[in-house]
């Protein structure tokens, strides 16, 4: 794994397009050879025009050198190695594009809800992926409603969240990208809380995702119609990476 290290600067004379060979640190900064042994480590070449960064190895000696092994990328739009003609200053840090976005996340409360005999929605929400990875959860308390049906003992319940993706204009495929639900035995008069999870993988970070669940009532519930169902403290969550 590439290594960086803070404060660290040396300089290098008329490298061109080959290995950077340091001669020593200024005052008060350090140098490669005071934090590093030999191994990979990310550099940043810079001699005020023009600037190079990438990955290289550290090979300790009179005079230490960085080979330039990958440019990740350069201020002229180019991954090949700039040939620096005089005076660069070779510098520590750790490039944006290998750092990892941060992660979003987030939390929405859905409302109580009665359901008589039916199956369907329970909530859509839209979200933008940071990163290629969406964990998105929905639990609820779920309860036998006895007022409407007073004659079931236990009702069978399969709770489901899914992903879709979502167009420029708004719109979401009937497929969706990652879908998982849960199945539950609900006891009258206790409320049993249900939680269902799935992951999208391979996300574009930045595209706009739909998060979405239903309740279904299963066949193999007790009692007469109509199924009824009480809905509380229901909430989805996700996180981004």
């Amino acid at each position: 794994m590439s290594r960086f290290a803070s404060f660290i600067l040396e300089t290098a004379n008329n490298p061109g397009t080959g290995p950077f060979a340091l001669s020593g640190a200024p005052p008060g900064r350090r140098g490669w050879s005071d934090v590093f042994t030999d191994g990979e480590v990310y550099y940043f070449a810079d001699d005020g025009t023009k600037a190079e960064w990438g990955v290289g190895r550290l090979s300790l000696g009179r005079p230490a050198t960085i080979s330039r092994d990958r440019v990740i990328a350069t201020t002229q739009n180019r991954t090949d190695h700039l040939n620096f003609m005089g005076l660069v200053y070779v510098y520590s840090d750790r490039p944006a594009e290998v750092v990892p976005p941060p992660a979003s996340q987030g939390i929405s409360v859905v409302p109580d809800k009665v359901f008589i005999n039916q199956t369907g929605a329970l909530f859509t929400k839209d979200v933008t992926a940071s990163g290629a990875t969406l964990r998105a959860d929905f639990a609820a308390t779920l309860q036998v409603h006895p007022g409407y049906n007073p004659a079931a003992a236990w009702q069978a319940v399969r709770l489901v969240i899914n992903i879709w993706t979502v167009d420029a204009q708004g719109n979401s495929p009937a497929q969706p990208i990652a879908a998982a639900g849960a199945n539950a035995r609900i006891l009258q008069p206790n409320g049993q809380t249900v939680m269902a999870r799935t992951v999208a993988l391979d996300v574009t970070p930045g595209s706009r995702l739909r998060l979405g669940a239903t309740l279904e009532f299963l066949a193999s519930s007790s009692g007469t119609t109509p199924l009824s169902m009480t809905m509380r403290d229901a909430a989805t969550s996700w996180i981004s990476i």
